[in-house]
């Protein structure tokens, strides 16, 4: 860099370097207070920015102080460009302040001219994007960072001139960086505290669509927003910005719902998330958008159900009648004999309706990786085959759900209950569910038939007394419905409960550490009931003791009776290591008086006692 050029930088930070030391103009004063400016630094709610980059800063008190950090932003817009790198200019780096600002003022008279960005215009024209929707994936119980659901942005690029599938477009992520070896029971103690940085990223929508939809079996929801393009272009911008930044990573409240929902905080005035929230989970999040209105109209405009290969394959046999049914399970049975199927006994359009499931069944089975290794690429292509032997007619299913996550309960749960115990005098219970569902309410967004609670407590009180009935620090259960019953779809279930409870029914002084978990096979009985078998292991006990440790089998039916009703029938024998037996059988029933509102009913008896239980739960 010349002399003249030292010369001219220096010369252009004089009338800023002055505006930190005498009254700054009532304008600029009013933009570093305005909600937007301090949106674009990314700043919670206790005037402190949530990113942890320096970079992302001009001012050393840019992090706090949002009067400095304009000043700052202004000086650097208007240093001079690298002409070999103009990328490296701070417009370029940052065009979504550069954007609104010069909506602001006149920025010219700050010695400001704009500059061409060559790699933010190419990431900007590449996307092209009419419309940006947040996709909402299912929970997946098999990954601690996934069990409340993930949300992504989706950048739509212009449906007219799209010359490919949407799975060409942009997605943005934010999540944790985690080392690929992160043991993940440490993963989860890191998380809880904060010890992980986390960033947005971009990538290809199909990557993630083939991540969640076909690896790990998650339906996915689109919820495309209505948004004008100059709060498009402005998030675009902004996201820009973040893809350098690093966060502080928390598992419960600043994780991909609480940050996603800030960055589209940016472009909107109702706010989608608490920061004061001690968790935050993505549906609740999808609850909050779908109540928020954009110009004086709903802020989503259309809602899309994106189903994984295993929900395909299910809403097609859930069609079948029992002849196709069987006609399907004999086709398959033996697969070497494809070539040689004969469905004439059906109506060709009962034909096409077994072969399109047929279809699903093996792309439900085959790694396409693997190619010729993997036996099943054959069966799915002959079964396409097939397809096309048949006479043509369309054999459509329209892939629906009723479960879209903004219908859903709120997240956290509360219930007071009165209790009659045959051992023990009658007593008020309190019980208290931060996150997130259990059996009963698995409803809209949830995993059916399964739990999931982090921190659930239930306390017992009478007029004597304060005692803990049960913690569970963690309670997963992840319960498979295995609905064809065909080979391949026969995915097991487990649990795990850690945590105390009292030892006994029959007791309130008897509190012990509680571990316990099993792994079992599960169907469905019946339309709406799953029974589940489990063999499992245990520990119940005060003190590290094996005498307190017991191999177990349980057995869980739960029935979705009605929209409003739900029940569920438990049986459990344990067998303690030093020859004690114990029989425990549960019996709970749910009935939903309104979507945050219900009662229930419990009964529960062991070799103690018996106790009968009445509730009512609110959700929040």
């Amino acid at each position: 860099m010349n002399l003249s050029l030292i010369l001219c930088s220096f010369l252009l930070l004089i009338p800023f370097a002055q505006a930190s030391n005498r009254a700054v103009s009532p304008e600029l004063q009013s933009i570093a207070l305005s909600s937007t400016w301090q949106k674009l630094l990314v700043y919670g709610d206790n005037g402190k920015s949530y990113i942890q980059s320096d970079n992302f800063f001009f001012s050393e008190h840019g992090a706090t102080d949002p009067l400095a950090e304009l000043l700052a932003t202004l000086s650097a817009f208007a240093a001079p460009v690298d002409p070999s790198n103009p990328d490296t200019h701070a417009q370029c780096k940052f065009p979504a302040r550069y954007q609104w600002l010069r909506q602001q003022i006149a920025i010219n008279n700050f010695g400001i001219e704009e500059l061409k960005c060559p790699e933010f215009n190419q990431f900007n024209q590449q996307q092209n994007v009419s419309s940006i929707s947040v996709i909402f994936a299912t929970g997946f119980l098999a990954n601690p960072a996934s069990y409340y659901g993930h949300l992504l942005l989706k950048l739509n690029t212009e449906h007219v001139q799209k010359k490919h599938s949407d799975l060409q477009d942009t997605a943005i992520n934010f999540g944790a960086d985690v080392p690929s070896d992160e043991n993940m029971a440490l993963y989860v103690i890191k998380g809880i505290i904060g010890q992980y940085d986390a960033s947005f990223t971009q990538q290809k929508y199909f990557y993630h669509a083939g991540n969640y939809r076909e690896s790990e079996l998650r339906d996915l929801w689109e919820y495309e927003l209505t948004l004008e393009q100059q709060d498009i272009n402005l998030v675009i911008g902004h996201i820009w910005e973040l893809l350098d930044a690093d966060y502080r990573y928390y598992f419960f409240n600043r994780n991909c719902a609480f940050h996603m929902a800030e960055l589209l905080q940016l472009v909107l005035t109702a706010k989608l998330a608490e920061s004061k929230r001690l968790w935050m989970t993505p549906q609740s999040i999808m609850q909050n958008l779908s109540a928020v209105e954009y110009n004086g109209q709903p802020l989503v405009k259309t809602i899309t159900y994106h189903p994984s290969r295993q929900s395909r394959l299910y809403q097609r046999f859930s069609f079948l009648n029992k002849q196709q049914k069987e006609a399907l399970h004999s086709i398959v049975s033996k697969p070497g004999e494809l070539a040689e199927v004969d469905l004439a006994a059906f109506e060709i359009t009962e034909q096409h309706e077994i072969v399109d499931t047929l279809i699903d069944y093996f792309q439900f089975l085959r790694k396409e990786s693997a190619s010729v290794s993997d036996v099943n690429n054959t069966y799915y292509k002959q079964a396409v085959l097939l397809r096309y032997q048949l006479p043509p007619g369309p054999a459509v299913v329209n892939f629906d759900s009723a479960s879209q996550p903004h219908l859903g309960r709120k997240p956290s749960y509360t219930s007071v209950q009165i209790v009659h115990n045959s051992g023990l005098e009658s007593y008020g219970q309190i019980q208290l569910r931060p996150a997130y569902y259990d059996a009963l309410d698995a409803t809209e967004g949830h995993v059916r038939f399964s739990a999931l609670s982090m921190g659930e407590v239930m306390l017992g009180f009478s007029d004597s007394r304060l005692f803990l009935k049960d913690l569970s620090l963690l309670k997963i259960e992840s319960i498979r419905s295995n609905l064809t019953g065909l080979p391949g779809d026969r995915n097991y279930s487990w649990y795990l409960d850690v945590g105390a409870a009292q030892r006994q029914t029959g007791c309130v002084t008897c509190e012990a550490i509680k571990v316990n978990a099993g792994f079992g096979y599960g169907f469905e009985a019946a339309s709406e009931l799953n029974v589940t078998g489990f063999i499992g292991a245990g520990y119940l006990g005060e003190t590290l003791d094996s005498m307190h440790s017991y191999l177990a089998t349980k057995l869980i039916a739960t029935w979705y009776v009605t929209q409003h009703l739900s029940s569920r029938l438990e049986f459990e024998q344990r067998f303690y290591h030093d020859g004690r037996t114990d029989l425990l059988a549960k019996v709970n029933s749910r009935y939903a008086l309104a979507k945050d509102l219900d009662f229930r009913i419990a009964v529960a008896k062991d070799n103690t006692a018996t106790e009968f239980s009445l509730g009512l739960g609110w959700y929040w």
